[in-house]
């Protein structure tokens, strides 16, 4: 029988040392990098866990507050008592992560506590603040929000801002959405009531708001004219000479 060559050879100190296949080596090379790869994967997966976790849990906090509101513009309310709790959860979202939707979702809640006629007149001038604050902190990470500008300048010609402070955010309201069907009449009554405060910009804007809203919303221009929650002195005011038959088809439909 044939003898087998030995694996095992001496180094000079007298240890010996076991030869390995290449293919062994490999394999061993193998499973390492995997191994590491594995710890490299799980340790950047951790730290995204860590960094999304503000905004996660942000939004945890402030699911309860998002589903008042969307039922809010389905209904048109909100219960009184549900406001305070809403309020708490908003600010709570903020505090972990201050994003520009939860800060208009606050500045909404405190100007319906403040638009509530059976809460006392400090209570609603502090909710008109606190909704405007909460309104600005938003505007100022995301400008783009008609709505939101439009809410601060309701609650600065409810408190009595000098005129000018409200013209200029009714303005931005306008400028950053000036095609907003839903809020056509509120923008039109609003700046028709500070229409002789206004430069020729602003009544540029307000003549582009009317025949907007005339073109797209000639019902809802009907009904607030006969409701006179705008009137017609200022439409006729703004159309006068260069739109005299849209002025006309206003009247005539008005009249009906």
């Amino acid at each position: 029988m044939a003898a087998t060559e030995s694996t095992t050879t001496a180094d000079p100190q007298g240890r010996s040392d076991v030869s390995r296949d290449p293919a062994d080596r490999g394999a061993v090379k193998a499973v390492f990098w995997s191994r590491l790869t594995s710890l490299l994967l799980g340790i950047v997966a951790l730290f995204l866990v860590f960094l999304a976790w503000p905004r996660l849990h942000a939004s945890l906090l402030y699911l309860p507050v998002d589903t008042a509101i969307g039922k809010f513009y389905e209904t048109r309310e909100i219960p009184s008592e549900q406001l305070e709790g809403l309020q708490q959860r908003a600010l709570d979202s903020i505090v972990v992560y201050p994003h520009h939707r939860y800060l208009e979702g606050l500045s909404l809640l405190y100007f319906l506590e403040a638009a509530d006629s059976d809460n006392l007149l400090h209570r609603r001038r502090e909710a008109f603040e606190n909704a405007i604050t909460a309104a600005g902190d938003s505007l100022r990470r995301a400008p783009a929000q008609p709505r939101t500008w439009l809410r601060i300048a309701q609650a600065r010609a409810w408190l009595r801002y000098p005129p000018e402070q409200v013209i200029e955010v009714l303005k931005m309201a306008i400028y950053t959405g000036r095609v907003e069907p839903s809020m056509f009449m509120t923008r039109l009554a609003l700046g028709l009531s500070y229409l002789p405060r206004m430069d020729g910009e602003g009544q540029a804007m307000m003549r582009d708001q009317v025949l907007l809203a005339w073109q797209l919303r000639p019902n809802d221009v009907r009904r607030a004219l006969r409701e006179e929650t705008i009137k017609f002195a200022a439409v006729e005011r703004l159309l006068s000479g260069a739109h005299e038959s849209t002025l006309e088809e206003i009247r005539n439909g008005t009249a009906r």
